[in-house]
């Protein structure tokens, strides 16, 4: 569902392209704008600075904002996955030609830059900057995982909420796995799920310790059946939601052999999460660590 979006720096020297960050990119928007952030801010703030197309109190909008972005850790527009290899390069232009050629971005937004969408073309609806409110995919863990991929790879904590999604012989928990061993990106796994598995311990040792050689951070929590509703999966840049799980199920040809995926705003991932502290300080569940080394 999230995309990864080169941004050309340069496109700041323009009120219109500023918007844009503003309004297209972040948790709730399924954007972020890929590149080393205090790089990519001082690149722009350089452009906005100089541009001679921007009124005074404009131009100051826009560089108190670049200037925010460099101090704050926290900032939702600007990331740069751990995967992404470290490029040495003399402008943006550069490192976005060199970054492609590691590992394509979903979409290229630039003036200049060879086959990259402009402004114009935005508003006219161009099809690689579509990003439709659900998605429909096949039960497969190849699917699923995949979509659950960007967000491993924007690194940080995952919580994984969902009644029916299984600790043993989970085709999808192998994938993620598989996934992490690339970019070592997640520091830690929580499942909330509604399914005891008997020996926990044991059976995650067997069947993902023992096989993958980088494990995060696991926990479990086991909480009651139907308390949690719909199933997500969060980490720190973004959330996704299905109202049938992220497991992997056989086809039976009817539409429920589809899961339909859709983004979760920051309130209810907040809200999720507060309800995943509850359950455990009630009482009603117990978080038990399978995994941190």
């Amino acid at each position: 569902m999230y995309q990864e979006v080169a941004f050309d720096p340069r496109c700041l020297s323009e009120f219109h392209y500023y918007g844009l960050l503003k309004e297209r990119f972040g948790f709730e928007s399924g954007r972020y704008v890929i590149a080393p952030v205090r790089e990519w801010a001082k690149e722009a703030f350089k452009a906005a600075k100089a541009s001679e197309n921007l009124k005074p109190i404009r131009k100051k909008s826009i560089t108190n904002f670049l200037n925010n972005l460099q101090r704050n850790k926290n900032q939702g527009y600007v990331i740069l996955p751990t995967d992404r290899v470290h490029i040495n390069a003399e402008n943006w232009s550069d490192w976005c030609s060199k970054q492609v050629t590691h590992l394509a971005f979903n979409s290229v937004i630039s003036e200049t830059f060879a086959d990259a969408i402009k402004y114009d073309d935005l508003i006219e609806g161009h099809a690689k900057w579509d990003l439709p409110p659900t998605i429909q995919i096949n039960k497969t863990a190849a699917e699923i995982s995949s979509q659950i991929g960007t967000l491993l790879r924007f690194g940080g904590d995952l919580l994984i909420v969902d009644q029916y999604f299984r600790l043993a012989a989970n085709p999808v928990l192998v994938e993620i796995f598989k996934q992490l061993q690339c970019s070592h990106s997640i520091n830690s796994i929580t499942l909330v799920t509604s399914i005891n598995t008997a020996d926990p311990a044991r059976v995650f040792n067997q069947e993902y310790t023992e096989i993958f050689e980088y494990i995060p951070k696991f926990s479990i929590v086991v909480a009651p059946a139907k308390y949690f509703h719909d199933r997500y999966v969060i980490s720190d840049k973004g959330a996704i939601k299905s109202g049938h799980g992220f497991s992997e199920a056989i086809e039976q040809g009817a539409q429920a052999d589809k899961l339909s995926i859709g983004l979760c705003g920051m309130l209810e991932a907040t809200d999720t999460k507060g309800w995943v502290h509850r359950v455990i300080d009630e009482q009603k569940a117990e978080k038990i660590v399978l995994f941190n080394k």
